[in-house]
């Protein structure tokens, strides 16, 4: 029993608990829930392990080269072709990557929220 009150979180994933316990890196994790609109169950079971995930860095002369590259196409060549070789995957590259971080126009925006409205009049205190 001790080692389930030291390594194991049972309850919902709702719960503060589970929370708690994800900050104190319990290696297992088991949560209950209930779809009402279906009438059924559910159960999750989450397990804590170490997974290789390869860190690179790129060269900002070769990011800054492909941008560019890309707005010579777009904007002096006018190629809106879909599959135009700005896009295509380069791995060493990132090519897929370094496009789609590219400042809009010709990126794409990290965030975009829709239309944002700003009062101009302060009430007055």
């Amino acid at each position: 029993m001790t080692e389930y009150d030291r390594d194991w979180f049972l309850g919902t994933d709702t719960d503060h608990d589970w929370q708690l316990s994800i900050m104190k890196e319990k290696p297992f994790l088991f949560s209950l829930g209930r779809d009402k609109g279906k009438g059924t169950y559910t159960s999750r079971v989450l397990t804590k392990q170490e997974i290789m995930a390869p860190v690179g860095r790129l060269n900002g002369e070769c990011v800054r080269g492909q941008w560019a590259s890309l707005a010579l196409e777009l904007l002096y060549f006018t190629n809106d072709d879909e599959e135009r070789y700005s896009i295509q995957a380069h791995p060493t590259l990132l090519r897929n990557l370094t496009i789609q971080a590219a400042d809009p126009p010709l990126g794409y925006p990290v965030y975009s929220s829709g239309a944002v409205s700003v009062p101009l009049v302060v009430p007055p205190l």
